[in-house]
């Protein structure tokens, strides 16, 4: 590996302020411009709650929130960007949520046609960006072929040198509930049993990460949004209408007690099972939200659609970056956010072009063996 790309494990912005008023002010006016409607009087429908255009935007939402944590995490001298430090699982149990809501809805739409080619169409919709991501790093971090090809099947991002590879959780944690929804699920009709065995295997992933792999809280402190969305797609006419009834208590009540137990992770008091109440909390305050807002941004969505995409190679574009160039009059922070969400919406595009290929081609080849015979 001879390149003159490395894996920066500090990044530098001097003067500060321009990633300050990016992130505390720019960021803050985007996501709240999104909300085109708010009122604590009913006036959206049960189809309309986390319809695909809000979930879209909250995943537009989350990935900024992942791409200022990240950021923030490798930042000299962070001064209040510190506060993105504790955000990060908050904003990948948003994901988490919405794909486990995902899930169940697409289930009860299609009943058992929902189990054909299950694993090909996800696991490809989930592997085709990180292969061509992975790529894209490879082309940067010059890796030997056998390296490339033992890191990609490893779920291991090619930055730096082969030491400091690191399997790309979220993807490893996404596949096992991929997994778990199918053994869930694909040989039961009882919503709740399947949620149970689900929640059963969230418990072992939980314990799994923390007692014998010993992995750090961000490995498993969201993990739970998936069955909560999940959860949440079973029961939403009835969680919706104790939502009606009482939202105007619910939300100040359920935002104070969030903002409280976030602010206490702030301040150091970040073990896990808090770290997942929080992110529960936070989850709840969504759902709830849901019912008050109309939520429209055609940035956002653009974003959100290309969220995986966006996740995956951000943080090639602050390695590269800061292996290359020092800091440019405090933007650099800036810069990097923004070339990362250009570069992933093109991905996605890319991506949006061949998945759909890949996915028919267990279909053509049959078509093709049929007219053989």
């Amino acid at each position: 590996m001879n390149t003159v790309f490395y894996f920066p494990k500090e990044y530098i912005s001097n003067p500060i302020w321009p990633i300050m008023l990016f992130s505390f002010v720019l960021i803050p006016i985007l996501f709240i411009s999104s909300v085109k409607k708010f009122s604590l009087k009913e006036f959206k429908n049960d189809k309309d709650i986390l319809s695909i255009n809000n979930s879209l935007v909250l995943r537009g939402i989350a990935a900024i929130t992942v791409m200022l944590h990240h950021y923030s995490l490798r930042l000299v001298n962070p001064y209040k960007i510190c506060y993105f430090f504790f955000v990060g699982y908050l904003a990948v149990g948003i994901f988490f949520f919405l794909s486990g809501y995902a899930s169940f809805i697409q289930l009860s739409k299609k009943g058992d046609a929902m189990w054909d080619k299950y694993f090909y169409k996800r696991l490809i919709r989930l592997l085709i960006p990180f292969w061509v991501t992975n790529f894209i790093y490879a082309l940067l971090y010059l890796p030997t072929p056998l390296q490339f090809i033992k890191a990609t099947i490893t779920l291991k991002q090619v930055r730096g040198t082969v030491s400091e590879w690191a399997i790309v959780w979220f993807l490893a944690t996404i596949i096992y509930f991929t997994i778990l929804f199918w053994i869930s699920y694909r040989f039961t009709n009882n919503p709740r049993n399947g949620l149970l065995i689900f929640i059963a295997g969230t418990i072992m992933l939980i314990i799994i990460n923390k007692y014998i792999l010993h992995h750090d809280n961000y490995w498993y402190n969201s993990s739970l949004a998936y069955g909560t969305g999940i959860w949440y797609a079973i029961y939403k006419k009835t969680i919706n209408n104790y939502i009606i009834r009482f939202k105007k208590y619910l939300l100040p009540i359920v935002t104070l007690v969030f903002l409280v137990i976030l602010y206490a992770t702030t301040k150091g008091y970040q073990p896990w099972f808090i770290q997942i109440i929080c992110c529960e909390l936070c989850i709840f305050l969504v759902i709830i939200l849901e019912h008050c807002t109309i939520l429209k941004s055609s940035i956002l969505k653009t974003i959100g659609t290309a969220s995986w995409e966006i996740f995956l190679i951000h943080p090639l574009i602050y390695s590269a970056y800061y292996s290359v160039f020092t800091d440019f009059y405090g933007l650099s922070g800036i810069l990097c956010i923004l070339i990362g969400i250009i570069l992933g919406i093109i991905i996605n595009k890319f991506d949006e072009k061949i998945i759909p290929y890949i996915t028919n081609i267990p279909v053509m080849l049959s078509k093709t063996k049929a007219d053989t015979i």
